[in-house]
């Protein structure tokens, strides 16, 4: 069976550009003795990554990733089972929205950068609904 994970995360500290690509390369060493495939983007201090293989593979990389000083904030955006690989041909594709050109990928950025903010509001206000029914149902016992 195969898995998905998307997730966001802003980086522990600044990353050079040749960081971010050794990263990448690490990852696709990696990933290759895995069967893993998918997409790692960073931007403005955040990473971007679809993960994509065998569920068993995929859980045991993002659990090191969680535990991965390098990330802060991280941010599970989707967890899917049985699904098609999105990245066939890609063992990792890095790419750097800070060191790109291409002005066809600057919206991406943007668009990073707003999933970001949106999994941080949607963790804010579920603590605030959570404290609030902690608080009435204490009101009524």
């Amino acid at each position: 069976m195969l898995k998905r994970i998307k997730y966001v995360s802003r980086f522990d500290k600044p990353l050079s550009a040749d960081a971010i690509e050794e990263i990448g390369a690490q990852s696709q060493r990696n990933n290759a003795a895995m069967d893993l495939t998918g997409l790692l983007m960073s931007s403005g201090g955040l990473f971007y990554q679809v993960l994509e293989g065998p569920a068993e593979a995929v859980d045991e990389v993002y659990g090191r990733i969680v535990a991965d000083g390098r990330h802060t904030d991280l941010l599970l955006i989707s967890s899917e089972n049985d699904v098609e690989r999105a990245f066939p041909d890609w063992s990792m594709q890095t790419i750097n929205l800070d060191a790109a050109s291409h002005v066809r990928l600057f919206p991406l950025k943007a668009l990073i950068k707003a999933v970001f903010e949106q999994g941080r509001l949607m963790e804010n206000m579920m603590w605030a609904i959570e404290r609030t029914v902690q608080h009435e149902m204490r009101r009524d016992d």
